[in-house]
């Protein structure tokens, strides 16, 4: 049963936490909106994201502000006092503005009439605790305090997960990032919310995929969806593929060392290329599944580049071939090299010295600089001729432009000295 408004809580509330509050609601951007209220005869909250971090000892950086009215005439005068750049995120009611600034401030008018009211609207307890502003006193209707004591994860009601299936994704994000579990209630719920996903907007679908598979560790939390039958709608994969997803199990290789090692920026389209590979996508197919679900031409394309990249290095029989492999990787050399790793655990020495360090002395050679040391015509050969220099630099027999134009006359007037290099392949 929904606990009580109550206003009183701050007595409940450690020492340190209500430092941790205090804390944030001294920040510049809230005071500035708190006397914004005053001056525009608003009441103002504290909301969210927020209060559940600093509850949770977690780092608070953005803010979500609930005024009773003119939410507009807030972000405006928080713009004109440079607190950042006004931005409409949704006309619908109620109505968002954000503040984006060196801390983004969100803004939105409070439904229903009360805060008690805009607070049951919401998603998970956890997020259904406010704080009034200026004193910090929370409102806690739904025992969100509790739960974030107890690590719990419950829907303020089932009828909010139909209202917005993607809270149901929403649900396995806090699981990923904030280490909550979710209760019997919300599992059973989300069940009956998830065939919906399928009519939520590709875009939103995204966003919530992405900020999970930036997380440390989500098997849990996929092997969660899949159990909930919402894998398959948020992948929009069809029964036949859904199925390889079944278990925890089909997903542990998605938290390997490997992958868990590399910046959240890389994770996303590491663990898009091993559930592509799970689901037998060729790298063209995923590219393809990619755009179908609101990735960027350029996110598909560096997950399908990813998943060939693995695949050639299958092929990799010698040193050389492992230069070129580099070579051709590029910035995506370590990436690569940590998807090699997961699909290939045989060859996870190799992945090793894929990814080691190179010297950070490099030379730079330019296609302008072999016409004039060759004296030949622009075209294909300059292209091939400099992916060999860039192998031959990379494994350290160019170390200077001087090496390097002595290497290129050599190699046009055959097999350059002292050099084992077999030249590109086919």
């Amino acid at each position: 049963m929904p606990h009580r408004p109550n206003e009183n809580l701050a007595t409940t509330l450690s020492p340190a936490t209500r430092a941790r509050l205090r804390g944030v609601l001294r920040r510049p951007e809230v005071q500035a909106a708190v006397r914004s209220a005053s001056e525009l005869g608003s009441r103002i909250w504290l909301v969210g994201g927020a209060i559940r971090d600093v509850l949770l000892a977690r780092p608070v950086a953005e803010h979500d502000l609930a005024v009773s009215n003119d939410p507009d005439r807030m972000a405006r005068a928080l713009t004109v006092a440079g607190y950042g750049t006004t931005v409409l995120l949704s006309d619908q009611n109620p109505r968002v503005y954000r503040v984006a600034g060196a801390r983004d401030l969100d803004i939105a008018q409070i439904a229903g009439g009360s805060i008690e009211a805009d607070l049951a609207r919401r998603d998970f307890t956890v997020n259904a605790i406010a704080c009034t502003l200026p004193g910090g006193d929370p409102i806690d209707p739904f025992g969100g305090i509790a739960d974030l004591a107890a690590r719990r994860l419950r829907a303020v009601s089932e009828k909010n997960l139909l209202d917005d299936p993607l809270r149901v994704l929403r649900a396995a994000r806090l699981m990923a990032t904030h280490g909550l579990e979710p209760d019997r209630e919300l599992t059973r719920g989300s069940r009956r919310a998830a065939s919906a996903l399928t009519g939520v907007a590709g875009e939103r679908v995204r966003t919530e995929l992405v900020k999970l598979l930036a997380s440390e560790r989500v098997a849990g939390s996929l092997a969660w969806l899949a159990s909930a039958r919402a894998l398959a709608p948020v992948l929009a994969f069809d029964a036949a593929r859904a199925r390889r997803f079944s278990g925890k199990h089909g997903l542990l290789r998605l938290d390997e060392g490997s992958v868990r090692r590399t910046p959240p920026s890389s994770r996303v389209p590491i663990r898009l290329a091993l559930i592509a590979d799970r689901a037998g996508l060729s790298p063209a197919e995923a590219g393809a599944w990619l755009r179908s679900r609101r990735f960027s031409r350029g996110e598909a394309g560096e997950v399908a580049v990813l998943l060939e990249l693995a695949s050639r290095a299958s092929q990799i029989r010698s040193r050389r071939d492992e230069w070129e492999w580099i070579a051709d990787a590029g910035r995506r050399r370590t990436d690569a090299a940590a998807l090699v790793s997961v699909l290939r655990p045989g060859r996870r020495r190799l992945a090793n010295r894929l990814a080691r360090p190179l010297p950070r002395r490099r030379v730079r050679v330019r296609g302008a600089d072999l016409l004039a040391w060759l004296a030949i015509p622009p075209g294909p050969i300059v292209g091939r001729l400099l992916r060999e220099v860039e192998v031959e630099i990379l494994r350290g027999a160019i170390r200077s432009k001087r090496d390097a134009r002595r290497w290129l006359v050599l190699r046009q007037a055959g097999r350059p000295k002292g050099s084992k290099s077999r030249g590109p392949k086919a």
